[in-house]
């Protein structure tokens, strides 16, 4: 099976109407250059997750070259749900990441509005899920936001005795909200006596394209000179196709069966022309500017000659809390204030509460008939107050060259983007 690369990021909202991609710029093996050190860049509206994805880019690039992709939505529905249980400075810190200057316009940010929408489209599911000690309650404010803009479930668990037990709990919800498509979230130890709460939110795509496309190998030419057979998806069939100064625009719909408008859903490929733009060129386009997407998506169907895009399948898991903390959020991992999350069985408080853990995994598989994409954020959260004890030990076009490319719901904002290297 070919192994790819990818890299996300997120596009801002333009005006009233706001690109929410369901999202994977990817690439045949990581090249450095797409990480190389640039100057940080100024946090974009509706692009909170892009600093974090850039750290762990970063990490990914310097470290193995393994293959990476990463859902924004999801992280950014999971620290939202956060945020409306945190307080004061900690509160500000989680807006800030999230791009927002408060908790009510975070609640009306396009991709929390998306949230809402995601369990009532055919191709896409949303679930959450909040597992609190049994020691404490939850706020009845926040268990009102956990209900009515989350949809998240919530159960009391027993972490002092029951953790593998709660654990298993949190990694059967993950695959049952994911069909089977990510499993084990959580390793083993990573939940003991010291966890007070562990929120959870997974994220699924399935769609068909409009119309199929046959397969056949084809060459694939790798960074370094290299070229390899790839299993690859073709057609004779108009396309819808824009040539821009130094790459060229491939859009494909996904079928739409149920929702009015057309291309609810769409594939946009962005694929540099040889020796004209590099990947990493393109890249930085597609953050710099926020209209970007929307204005490089071909509009106009045309006939096609030679027509290659290789079939892909891969996923990545990182844990994300050292990264965070490096973006600035600090002290909801050092005794932040969540007292608007939960409290004693009798109303009163029973200590600060820290984030110790992000556990992040994503997943997509491209062929032929379509796209399967799905994404999982748990963040888990220790209690100062409660007895810690040490866990358990436990014993161990034709797109023959890289290219972009993203899933687009037309209306919203920005689920994955990723962007691809290697075999």
């Amino acid at each position: 099976m070919a192994r790819t690369h990818g890299k996300p990021i997120l596009i801002s909202s333009f005006g009233k109407a706001v690109v929410l991609c369901l999202a994977l710029f990817a690439a045949w093996r990581l090249c450095s250059t797409l990480f190389a050190d640039a100057p940080p860049r100024p946090l974009v509206r509706d692009a909170s997750c892009l600093p974090l994805a850039r750290e762990v880019g970063v990490r990914a690039a310097a470290g193995t070259g393994s293959n990476f992709v990463v859902s924004p939505l999801s992280i950014h529905a999971a620290f939202a749900m956060v945020t409306a249980g945190a307080w004061g400075d900690t509160r500000r810190e989680l807006l800030r990441f999230l791009g927002s200057a408060s908790l009510h316009e975070l609640h009306h940010a396009p991709a929390n509005e998306l949230v809402g929408r995601l369990n009532g489209l055919p191709q896409t599911s949303f679930a959450c899920d909040v597992s609190v000690d049994r020691r404490l309650a939850l706020r009845r404010e926040f268990m009102a936001t956990r209900a009515s803009r989350y949809g998240a479930t919530a159960e009391a668990v027993d972490f002092v005795s029951g953790a593998e037990q709660v654990r298993l709990r949190v990694n059967a919800f993950v695959a049952d909200a994911t069909k089977q498509l990510i499993r084990d979230i959580l390793p083993p130890g990573s939940i003991d006596s010291s966890t007070t709460v562990v929120l959870a939110n997974a994220l699924y795509f399935k769609g068909a394209w409009s119309y199929p496309f046959d397969v056949l190998t084809a060459p694939f030419h790798v960074p370094g000179g290299t070229t390899v057979g790839v299993p690859a998806m073709t057609t004779g069939r108009s396309q819808y196709i824009a040539l821009y100064p130094g790459f060229r625009a491939l859009k494909l719909p996904y079928k739409n069966d149920v929702l009015r408008q057309a291309d609810a859903f769409y594939m946009l490929i962005l694929l540099p022309d040889s020796g004209t733009l590099s990947l990493a060129d393109l890249y930085d386009k597609a953050v710099s500017t926020p209209e970007f997407i929307r204005k490089h998506t071909p509009v106009e169907e045309v006939p096609v000659g030679q027509f290659m895009v290789p079939k892909f399948k891969f996923r990545f898991e990182f844990e994300a809390s050292s990264d965070m903390q490096k973006l600035g959020v600090t002290r909801a991992f050092k005794g932040g204030d969540f007292s608007g999350m939960v409290g004693g069985k009798d109303g009163h408080g029973h200590g600060r509460l820290s984030i110790s853990r992000v556990y992040h995994k994503a997943a997509i598989e491209v062929d032929e008939q379509g796209t399967v994409a799905a994404a999982v954020t748990v963040i888990r959260m220790d209690g100062s107050a409660f007895e810690k004890k040490e866990p358990p030990h436990l014993v161990d076009f034709v797109a023959d060259r890289p290219f972009l490319f993203a899933m687009v719901e037309v209306m919203w904002s920005i689920l994955w983007l990723v962007n691809w290297i290697s075999t």
